[in-house]
């Protein structure tokens, strides 16, 4: 009882859309530690900014900053 030529195609399109779901999931699983600590550090510098704001430095001032400098590489 072999398949015939559409029902194989049919099965090959459904295991393509498997496989790219499981690579999305992969990827997503995989990179979840790198967007996290993105989003921990635009908080931080978010937090840098208002600090430096508060103590009367522009916003221009906060990119300039040598010590912050970190962030533009």
């Amino acid at each position: 009882m072999s398949k015939s030529l559409d029902e194989l195609k049919s099965d090959i399109d459904e295991m393509e859309k498997q496989l790219a779901e499981a690579k999305k999931q992969y990827r997503e699983m995989r990179t979840a530690g790198l967007r996290d600590a993105i989003e921990a550090r635009k908080a931080a510098d978010e937090a840098v900014k208002e600090e430096l704001k508060s103590l009367g430095y522009s916003n221009t001032y906060s990119y300039n900053n040598p010590f912050i400098s970190w962030r533009t590489f």
